[in-house]
């Protein structure tokens, strides 16, 4: 068996790596801020933050990578792909509110949006590819997790 390259296996992964890269560095400028800030005892530590992020970006580039060779034909392809955009903007944009712009209650809300768009994900992409969708499970139960704790946060700042 043998496999052709595609440019997608090259520009995929870059564009996660992009926006992974792009959300790190915003969360990095507000992290003196983020050390003086009360947060509940059950914070994960940062090293598991970063575990666990490149988990989700792995996985995510995954998921993208087989949707875009495989599943191209589907009448959702565009909207998910769309989604998936959208998902980065959400991503990225979260780490500018939040750490950037120290604000919390409206990072709380951004994070309702960005669970909305994983579940989104997940639904349209399970319809004809219930693996490639479960790629996105872990995802969408840090963000959930991820959003009780800002609110957490947000209620205790």
């Amino acid at each position: 068996m043998s496999l052709k390259f595609r440019i997608n296996y090259l520009l995929i992964p870059l564009f996660v790596i992009i926006t992974a890269s792009a959300a790190s560095h915003f969360a990095d400028t507000g992290m003196a801020w983020y050390r003086t800030i009360n947060l509940p005892d059950w914070t994960p530590s940062n090293s598991l933050i970063v575990i666990a992020w490149t988990i989700i970006f792995v996985l995510t580039s995954l998921s993208i990578l087989v949707i875009w060779n495989k599943y191209y034909t589907e009448k959702d392809f565009g909207l998910i792909i769309s989604l998936f955009i959208m998902n980065a903007v959400l991503n990225v944009g979260w780490n500018i509110l939040f750490f950037t712009q120290q604000q919390m209650g409206l990072a709380f809300f951004w994070a309702i949006l960005l669970i909305s768009n994983i579940i989104l994900l997940i639904y349209f992409i399970w319809k004809f590819s219930p693996l490639t969708a479960s790629l996105l499970l872990p995802y969408s139960l840090w963000v959930i997790f991820s959003t009780i704790l800002i609110f957490k946060v947000w209620s205790i700042n």
